[in-house]
């Protein structure tokens, strides 16, 4: 689409997206075109004071790290094997997979002057063999409650994952960015209302079996719990034939 410029032969958006793990919602979002920073979208989002967030490489921003840390809001997130650092303290590790637990002070002329505190970095092995480095303003959980809280992040990529296959944003039924906006934004909402149905309701069904009932009752009139609720397991469902025409019946 034209307005989405991301490369010569694509475009693309992103959905910048504050993701709540015990809650499993989206507590805040913002949608741009794939090829703006997504560290300038990062200053948009609420951060709020006593939160642990947790991000990806693409959000490293020192400036954003220091002003996080004034606030009192903890964060972890990869770290850039660029990033120039010296090392204040080297932490004593027990678990195999930790492979450093260090003290840092960033000693680049931007990170000195954007983000002049102790950091925490973590390197640790994952069982794939793959190596990953965290930085974090956390200087008192453990090397592995970090890794844990990164490894957590992967929900997120759940969430994108179920709205592509359960709210059609695949395919986008106009060509305008406000077409685009409308059906991301529609899509967003529709699962806001399905996570409500489910946790205000007693019913013990998965998301996914919720939007499906709901989408094949959507011109039927009735309430969450008798659409929620199944029948009894000693009933057998049947079909019975009377006079040419097919009745459902309980037995």
């Amino acid at each position: 689409f034209e307005w989405a410029h991301f490369r010569k032969t694509k475009g693309g958006i992103k959905l910048h997206t504050v993701y709540d793990p015990q809650a499993d919602t989206p507590t805040f979002f913002e949608l741009t075109t794939a090829k703006r920073n997504d560290c300038k979208t990062a200053q948009n989002l609420p951060i709020m004071a006593g939160v642990t967030y947790v991000f990806d490489r693409a959000y490293d921003d020192y400036s954003w790290y220091y002003e996080m840390t004034c606030q009192g809001t903890q964060f972890v997130g990869r770290m850039k094997t660029s990033a120039v650092y010296e090392v204040v303290e080297c932490r004593e590790t027990t678990d195999d997979s930790i492979l450093e637990d260090q003290i840092i002070r960033l000693s680049s002329d931007k990170g000195r002057k954007d983000c002049p505190t102790d950091l925490r970095r973590v390197k640790i092995r994952r069982e794939d063999d793959k190596v990953l480095v965290f930085i974090s303003n956390d200087l008192k959980r453990s090397a592995a409650e970090i890794a844990d809280l990164y490894k957590s992040r992967w929900q997120i990529e759940l969430f994108f994952k179920w709205i592509k296959q359960n709210l059609k944003v695949k395919r986008f039924l106009g060509r305008s960015e406000n077409a685009v906006r409308i059906q991301v934004l529609t899509a967003m909402i529709a699962y806001l209302l399905l996570r409500l149905a489910q946790i205000t309701t007693p019913c013990k069904l998965s998301l996914q079996q919720i939007a499906r009932r709901i989408s094949l009752n959507l011109t039927r009139r009735c309430s969450l719990l008798e659409l929620f609720s199944d029948p009894p397991d000693s009933m057998e469902v049947g079909l019975l034939q009377n006079q040419g025409s097919l009745e459902l019946v309980y037995a």
